[in-house]
């Protein structure tokens, strides 16, 4: 090859790879594509040229993000294989807690038409970090009303501590009765002896006087010998009733059903000096509602390992839930279930927030005598035929919610975290719990266990 030619292939080989870098750099697709707008409140932290995904599959690209009319409107590109329908939702999403954010789209349903190029979308803007942690600092923030939660938590603990000095003063109390009752005996033991040092007396100046009382319950004794003969003989009321076989048996089944009663109120009344019952509120902060709700419940534990649980839910004025935008969750529900523990996992079941339902909650930590009842994992069902509309809402979902708790001060009060209604709403609850024994109450119940 002369020079010309070695030129001009080398130019040409240039050429291939600026034109390669190009496309690569540049991102050029040589697929067909067309393009959709989507409108957030807040785009902060997407990237231009970030991915786009459907179900975690990326399908396209942003184009550019731009401000209009004080909102922030993304143009993103879409290969023309993927249809997006015209009830699609689109939310700035994370690849782990600090990972790169990127667009999230749900297609939608087939029965909606289609979108075209250049059609727009509104999406969903996401709760940002920041927001979380502002929602969090108004929670622990000083209330005018009522005080700090710190304050507010000392004076609990301080009325804990009274009730429980009036405990050690009831026992206090019994104890000075038990002291009383030795004493008592003391007295009851020392005047047995003096009884005992009179007899001897007695008997030793009125020797005389003891044989003939001798003699006489000799006379006695022999007299008894007869009755006994007559009664073996089947004479008399009461022989006919030792020698009647029928009312001998009578008289067995009598005793053995009198032994069985005295078997079972014992078994009851050990049931009924174990059952416990503890009082649990709850004060919940629902961040996607900005509402706060309030929750009381009553456990009842008849034994170690199960319990029935009454609890009232977002407890307040009916007519508020009326009001559009001021709480999207039902007032005065009822929950009542039952629970049992097997191993490291409870599973109960029952009427959750006045629909039926079941769930479980999970300790981690069962193995570790310290936190086994300090960590618990839990999920719930309920509402599984749900068909309704609130606050505009349509909703034909199952409720699904699932959290944590840990015990800070075990087990009086508990802080967790849950996210409820997972499959449609996705909302983000902060919750603290405050548990409380009431020994009255597990005595009333036994009372009435006792009436019945």
């Amino acid at each position: 090859m002369n020079a010309e030619t070695k030129v001009g292939i080398f130019t040409l080989c240039g050429l291939a790879v600026l034109a390669a870098g190009i496309i690569t750099l540049g991102d050029v697709r040589f697929k067909d594509f067309y393009r959709l707008q989507v409108t957030f409140a807040s785009a902060e932290g997407l990237p231009e040229k970030g991915p786009v995904k459907i179900a975690g599959v990326e399908v396209g690209k942003i184009e550019s993000i731009l401000l209009d009319g004080g909102r922030a409107r993304v143009t993103v590109r879409m290969d023309k294989a993927v249809v997006v329908y015209r009830n699609a939702k689109a939310r700035v999403a994370v690849t782990g807690m600090i990972g790169t954010k990127y667009l999230e789209l749900e297609q939608g349903s087939s029965d909606q038409s289609p979108l075209k190029d250049g059609d727009v979308i509104d999406g969903e803007t996401s709760v940002s970090m920041d927001e979380i942690m502002k929602q969090v600092s108004e929670f622990f923030r000083e209330d005018p009303g009522r005080g700090s939660l710190a304050d507010n938590f000392k004076q609990t603990m301080a009325n804990l501590r009274d009730i429980t000095d009036s405990l050690n003063v009831a026992l206090g109390q019994q104890e000075q009765k038990l002291t009383e009752i030795v004493e008592n005996i003391h007295e009851l033991t020392a005047h047995a002896r003096n009884i005992s040092v009179d007899i001897n007396e007695i008997t030793a100046q009125h020797k005389e006087d003891v044989k003939v009382a001798l003699a006489k319950i000799r006379s006695i004794s022999e007299r008894v010998d007869e009755i006994a003969a007559r009664i073996q003989k089947g004479e008399g009321a009461l022989g006919k009733f030792v020698s009647d076989k029928e009312m001998g048996e009578d008289v067995k089944q009598t005793v053995s059903t009198l032994r069985a009663v005295a078997k079972d109120a014992k078994q009851v009344l050990g049931r009924i000096a174990m059952i416990e019952t503890y009082w649990d509120y709850r004060q919940r902060y629902d961040f996607e509602d900005n509402q706060y709700r309030a929750d009381l419940g009553l456990r009842i534990v008849p034994r170690p390992g199960k319990y029935y649980f009454i609890q009232a839910n977002n407890v307040g004025k009916k007519e508020d839930s009326k009001i559009v935008g001021n709480d999207f969750e039902k007032r005065n529900t009822i929950t009542a279930v039952m629970g049992k523990d097997f191993g490291p996992v409870t599973i109960f079941g029952g009427a959750i927030r006045s629909s039926g339902g079941a769930g479980m909650a999970f300790r981690p930590f069962y193995k570790s005598e310290k936190w086994n009842r300090r960590v618990e994992l839990q999920a719930e069902a309920y509402d599984f035929p749900r068909d309704t509309v609130r606050q505009g809402i349509k909703l034909d979902s199952p409720v699904y919610n699932a959290g944590a708790r840990v015990a800070i001060v075990y087990p009086t009060l508990w802080a967790g975290a849950q996210v409820e209604d997972i499959a449609e709403r996705k909302n983000f609850n902060a919750n603290m719990n405050l548990t409380f024994k009431d020994e009255d109450i597990a005595y009333l119940l036994g009372l009435v266990g006792l009436a019945r």
